[in-house]
């Protein structure tokens, strides 16, 4: 029996060999899908799919309210020197993603390209309509910051499968081979930990916010490494997640942390928040240290001693790569381009009270 797959994949293949070989003219106007599914013996969903693809790759055009017309395949398109950027965001206004957006945007300027940019949510579907929006504006290539990477894998095999350029951005799944821009997650972790325990601290905890990122994981690498080159242990609790800030306060109050790296700035003001309320000082009663110098919440992001990641030379880097990509500079293996991170020393950082 055949699967849906291979008879979508026959009817795609039989009106595009129609078109090659002139049996459908340019301009000529295609059966509905109704006919269609009636000719093949198909539903008109495995029609609906298989005429998707051919628009896509330029067989024909889909009007509304007037029906589906054979293009022509010979007479390519001009290049429309246009990528895109689909962004997933917690906010929109978040300046992080603004340097993003500036840092790809003026990369873009100097190859002569412009860039587009479409909001995302969690919902890989949603992403995967927005390649399809962007592929039907005949963009060249994408630049992809996705939720969940792992979860995205089936929309980075679409383009591979179409042949369009694309590149990761601060993202990406250790198990899926691509072109990747971010910053040095593990240098990040250890400059947190080499700083903290230069204070005095020996307990310190890592706080995890989306702890199935590589990203996180990374920094939690290079912290835990230079906590063992210490010659502290690590163990199951200096990884919190899901944080009971109730029993924190307790467990801060017992002595037993005295400093908390957070994976994020995010997580690390709304630490700061919710130990202040509780009636706990920052940096008196435990430090706390962030990652990203993040500028969204300036009440507590001005006061926050972090590790800075250059957002606006991330964003050039990624489109750097994905503008050589459509240059044909890169043959080989993928390449990762990884930006330098920095310690930006505020004041939730000192020692500990034993140590003072």
């Amino acid at each position: 029996m055949e699967s849906k797959a291979a008879k979508y994949a026959i009817v795609k293949q039989s009106i595009k060999q129609q078109i090659e070989d002139g049996t459908l003219a340019v301009d000529e106007k295609l059966p509905t899908e109704a006919e269609y599914a009636v000719i093949y013996n198909v539903s008109t969903i495995t029609v609906r799919r298989a005429l998707t693809e051919l628009a896509e790759e330029g067989y024909i055009k889909r009007l509304k309210h007037k029906g589906t017309f054979v293009t022509s395949p010979v007479s390519a398109e001009p290049a429309s020197r246009l990528i895109a950027l689909i962004l997933y965001s917690e906010d929109h206004n978040d300046s992080s993603y603004i340097q993003i957006i500036r840092g790809a945007q003026t990369m873009a300027s100097a190859f002569d390209y412009s860039l587009i940019v479409e909001w995302i949510d969690t919902d890989p579907v949603q992403e995967a309509g927005a390649i399809r929006k962007m592929l039907n504006l005949n963009v060249e290539g994408l630049l992809l910051y996705s939720f969940d990477p792992a979860k995205s894998i089936e929309n980075y095999r679409y383009l591979e499968e179409r042949k369009i350029p694309f590149v990761l951005l601060d993202r990406y799944d250790p198990g899926y081979t691509c072109y990747y821009s971010g910053c040095n997650n593990y240098d990040g972790g250890a400059m947190a930990a080499r700083l903290l325990l230069e204070h005095g601290h020996k307990k310190i905890w890592f706080a995890g916010y989306l702890f199935f990122l590589q990203s996180e994981q990374e920094r939690y690498d290079g912290f835990c490494s230079m906590m063992r080159k210490a010659g502290h242990a690590i163990s199951e609790e200096s990884l919190i997640m899901n944080i009971d800030y109730d029993a924190l306060a307790v467990q801060i109050r017992a002595g037993e942390v005295t400093a908390i790296f957070c994976c994020n700035d995010r997580l690390a003001v709304k630490m700061i928040r919710n130990l202040r309320e509780r009636g706990l000082r920052i940096p008196e009663d435990v430090s706390v240290m962030g990652f990203d110098d993040w500028t969204a919440s300036p009440d507590v992001a001005r006061e926050l001693t972090t590790v800075r990641q250059d957002f606006t030379e991330i964003g050039a880097n990624t489109a750097y790569l994905l503008l050589s990509l459509l240059q044909g500079k890169f043959t080989g293996n993928p390449v990762k381009i990884l930006s330098d991170v920095s310690l930006v020393v505020r004041s939730t950082v000192a020692a500990p009270a034993d140590v003072r």
